[in-house]
């Protein structure tokens, strides 16, 4: 399975694939059910009840929901780069593709939190 340290198939070639396809996957799926307004699971700590819903009102959660998306996305972003284990692996495009995902949902948390200042 190795073809040496630097070979498009090596261990650490192929994990760190994964890795940055799951950075990615995460910041994407985190971010798509908020801007989509996708349904997601929230809980309703006064009602003790966990409720399935894309409006979340007075004090329902929708993070654990949120979370849920954005690790089933890590995890088919990660699987998904299996497909792509042949190829050779630019690390430092693939690094920032990522990184670009999560400014992109820095940004776009950021820009709701500010227009709610107003």
């Amino acid at each position: 399975m190795t073809e040496g340290p630097r070979g498009a198939g090596s261990d650490g070639d192929v994990a760190l694939r994964a890795a940055l396809w799951g950075v990615s996957g995460f910041a994407i799926g985190y971010l798509l059910p908020g801007a989509l307004r996708l349904p997601v699971l929230t809980y309703d700590p006064i009602g003790h009840a966990a409720l399935l819903t894309a409006a979340p009102r007075g004090a329902q959660m929708r993070y654990y929901g949120d979370v849920l998306w954005a690790c089933a996305a890590a995890a088919a972003a990660a699987l998904l780069s299996r497909a792509l284990r042949g190829r050779p692996l630019d690390v430092p495009v693939a690094t920032a593709a990522a990184l670009s995902c999560v400014a992109l949902d820095l940004a776009w948390f950021l820009s709701r939190l500010l227009a709610s200042l107003e």
